[in-house]
């Protein structure tokens, strides 16, 4: 997956984190931030010779992202130019009437200038410091961390009465395929793969299963049934392997968002540091109990197979 491609996939969780520090994302992945100057300069069209330029029909498609997703090409440049002329035909008769000398019109203005500001900065410090280098070095250093892990490979053969079970480990006793056996007797699901579990970690059992597992080398089974809660066992250890890291790409989005967090945590905690913050709202202890003004973001999920 390319990081065009995983920055999209991670949008949500990414907005998630730009809220926590006070941002307003644009939909991730596009251009219009990095455009040069006379691009998004150019004339797009004329409203009652107010001119609609390209970088506002940039920002109109991305704030129209959702409606436009199902919408062929043509489409979308038809609803995106109708929503521009109908803005600006709107906002027209807005300031002719007064409506942007109110004040809740500016007010509005300066809090959402202090957003973009804030979503500029946080694209240039935080996203676009994250490239394809940054989350394989991330990778690599996290997988250091890693404690190899063993994990077996085994059949088994289930049932439910011991009396059918103990029938069936005579036979193998007798030298009787394990493979065929467990494929005419077992009660398991996994009879018609002849009895096969696949690769498995201690914990992923049953403790009665993992316990007499241990004490098998591989190619032998156990000469006593193992009860669990399924039924009884006989089960064969085919092999053993460590257990394979995660591919890079495997992880790669959830690694993308973790270190979009962990960056955005260390930025605002620079700013945060040496600021003067005053706050004049009563809060109510109930709520904020032993914490500080400064919000906690949420920690990052752990990266799993």
């Amino acid at each position: 997956m390319s990081l065009q491609k995983t920055k999209k996939a991670y949008g949500c969780s990414l907005r998630a984190a730009a809220l926590l520090f006070g941002f307003l994302l644009l939909p991730i992945g596009q251009p219009a931030l990095a455009q040069t100057s006379t691009n998004s300069e150019k004339l797009v069209a004329i409203v009652n010779g107010i001119s609609v330029k390209q970088y506002e029909y940039d920002l109109a498609k991305q704030s129209l992202e959702v409606e436009l997703v199902n919408l062929a090409p043509a489409q979308q440049q038809q609803k995106i130019l109708q929503h521009l002329v109908d803005l600006k035909l709107m906002s027209e008769a807005a300031r002719h009437d007064g409506f942007d000398q109110r004040i809740e019109y500016k007010q509005k203005i300066s809090y959402l200038a202090e957003q973009t500001l804030n979503n500029i900065y946080f694209a240039n410090k935080v996203l676009q410091a994250i490239d394809d280098a940054a989350l394989l070095n991330y990778y690599k250093q996290e997988m250091k961390k890693i404690t190899p892990t063993i994990e077996m490979h085994a059949r088994h053969i289930l049932f439910d009465d011991a009396e059918e079970a103990n029938k069936v480990l005579k036979l193998l006793n007798d030298g009787a395929d394990f493979i065929k056996m467990a494929t005419e007797y077992s009660v398991g699901p996994t009879k018609t793969q002849g009895g096969d579990l696949g690769f498995f970690t201690e914990g992923e059992v049953e403790p009665q299963f993992s316990q007499a597992i241990a004490m098998l080398k591989v190619g032998d089974y156990t000469k006593q049934l193992v009860k669990t809660k399924f039924g009884f066992h006989i089960i064969k250890l085919v092999g053993t392997r460590q257990k394979p890291l995660p591919t890079f790409e495997k992880v790669k989005q959830s690694l993308y968002g973790i270190l979009v967090q962990r960056r955005v945590e260390a930025l605002r905690n620079k700013l945060r540091k040496n600021a003067k913050i005053e706050l004049f709202i009563e809060q109510d202890t109930k709520d904020v109990k032993n914490n500080t003004a400064t919000p906690t973001a949420t920690p990052a999920s752990n990266v799993t197979n």
